[in-house]
């Protein structure tokens, strides 16, 4: 795993732990709004796991908090690639065609 991941991760897990771990009963709260089970919340709140894309969701939709901060991830990272551009977003005019587009693909397997 790299470090910008790494790091995702935690800046994500650190937001639940701070939203959540106050609650006496904050896995039970946590598992409520993600639509999981209290044992996935427990292992958010611990660090072994971090939630899912359908949990991250339903995290975001429930706590404006945890939103804020997947979206200020996302502006961090497009921030850094400002820089790049995505080899798909060529336009006709700089010569990029299906040929061109085939060549920069691997084939499926």
């Amino acid at each position: 795993m790299s470090a910008a991941a790494l790091s995702i991760r935690d800046s994500l897990l650190q937001a639940i732990a701070r939203e959540f771990r106050p609650f006496r009963s904050a896995a039970e709260y946590l598992a409520r709004a993600a639509n999981k089970t209290p044992r996935a919340a427990k292992n958010w709140l611990s660090g072994a796991n971090a939630p899912d894309a359908e949990a991250l969701i339903e995290l975001m939709a429930s706590c404006s908090s945890i939103a804020d901060e997947v979206e200020r991830l996302v502006a961090e990272r497009r921030a850094a690639r400002e820089q790049e551009k995505c080899p798909g977003l060529k336009s006709k005019s700089e010569g990029s065609d299906l040929a061109d587009m085939q060549a920069h693909h691997l084939p499926f397997a």
